[in-house]
């Protein structure tokens, strides 16, 4: 199972296959990473599994299958989308028209005659330090270059509103300048919010998260809404980075993202953001993009486990279909 699925024909991903020298960003990423869907049924994939060696790779890979999948293919030619919300689609089709998929839904879509997945490629290291920092605010990490397509953000850091009379301040200079410069103003999707937080004090019950919830929703600018979620959790170990994930991207914080205070630093730290496939042409050793499956996959398994305890200290509140978390 990989974090992603890749919908294409079996033309287009015949021809990665056979030209992988020629389409090599691609074919990497579907070998390494993604769940790849054709438009039949599951007899047929078999058959293609017998016949061709090519297809056998790809169902014998470890972490992602080969399936078959035609209801999500007939969404795909009525051009409906929002059931692709956390998956890769490569089109025959004008590259005007997967831009419009990209900027309408935070999908990222893309034909193989253009250049799009190949200009990702992009890593930026920085440092908030309160004697020679590098950003004066967040919205500055996200500046030189937007983070889309998405649709939807995780963010993980046990130092969030570990005082929660403080949680106001933290969010003004922290968590909505990080969020309102991610969210694209051309969706027409609702944008997806999951914040897990530490609670092993017990400071943040049921009714503050869903008071916080609200709070947020007001101050977040987002044209097609956002749908939020608070999860709490009690491990100290379970989540030992910081970090915000996105449909396609990684941004990783040493000490949290609670590093500002009335446009002072309050906390030194330092990070990067990356996309999730960076280097994935000449490296093929733990790279961001294993970093950013296993948290989604501890995510989702956090919330399963919440169901189940579910107290005021321990639970989920608001909207948890997250859809970075859609293909577990």
């Amino acid at each position: 199972m990989g974090a992603h699925k890749l919908f294409c024909t079996e033309n287009i991903l015949e021809e990665i296959l056979v030209m992988s020298d020629e389409h090599k960003t691609v074919y990497n990423i579907i070998d390494q990473f993604c769940d790849v869907v054709l438009d039949t049924d599951e007899n047929d994939i078999f058959n293609l599994i017998k016949s061709n060696p090519l297809y056998k790779a790809l169902f014998k890979r470890e972490n992602a299958g080969l399936l078959a999948d035609k209801e999500k293919f007939e969404s795909l030619a009525k051009e409906e989308y929002k059931c692709f919300l956390n998956d890769i689609l490569i089109l025959d089709v004008m590259e005007s028209d997967t831009k419009d998929i990209r900027d309408k839904f935070g999908i990222l879509a893309f034909s193989l005659k253009e250049s799009f997945i190949q200009d990702q490629n992009y890593h930026y290291g920085y440092s908030i330090d309160s004697t020679n920092n590098t950003l004066n605010c967040w919205s500055e990490l996200f500046n030189e270059k937007p983070l889309t397509p998405l649709n939807s953000a995780i963010i993980i850091d046990n130092f969030l509103w570990s005082n929660v009379q403080n949680y106001k301040e933290e969010n003004d200079d922290n968590i909505y300048p990080i969020l309102n410069s991610i969210i694209p103003q051309t969706l027409e999707v609702p944008f997806h919010i999951m914040i897990v937080v530490q609670n092993k004090a017990g400071n943040i019950t049921k009714s503050k998260a869903h008071s916080i919830i609200n709070k947020m929703k007001k101050y977040i600018k987002s044209k097609s809404g956002v749908k939020i979620s608070v999860i709490t959790q009690t491990d100290t170990k379970t989540f030992h980075e910081r970090a915000i994930l996105t449909n396609y991207h990684y941004i990783q914080s040493h000490k949290g993202f609670v590093a500002f205070d009335n446009k002072r630093v309050k906390n030194d730290t330092n990070g990067d953001r990356n996309w999730v496939f960076k280097d994935i042409d000449n490296y093929l050793g733990e790279i961001q993009k294993h970093k950013h499956l296993s948290n989604a996959i501890r995510v989702h398994k956090l919330i399963q486990k919440n169901k189940a305890i579910d107290t005021d200290v321990i639970f989920n509140e608001g909207f948890i279909d997250n859809t970075l978390l859609s293909n577990f």
